[in-house]
């Protein structure tokens, strides 16, 4: 099985337009991103549901909200 690429919180925060860490906190909340996987104390998610939320899905591993 591949590993998909993990993107830190501050990259994703970056790739929203600066957002905060309360703002991610938020969309994870809303179900917009999944739970972040935490690698030493550090957030860090999926790629593709990253890239999901910027296509306007939900990000859920990659399969689009119902």
């Amino acid at each position: 099985m591949a590993t998909q690429p993990l993107i830190a919180a501050s990259t994703v925060r970056r790739q929203f337009g600066g957002i905060s860490d309360m703002t991610v906190w938020r969309w994870v909340q809303k179900g917009l991103l999944p739970e972040p996987i935490k690698i030493n104390g550090r957030n860090y998610w999926r790629e593709s549901d990253v890239e999901a939320l910027k296509q306007g899905r939900s990000g859920n591993s990659g399969k689009a909200a119902a």
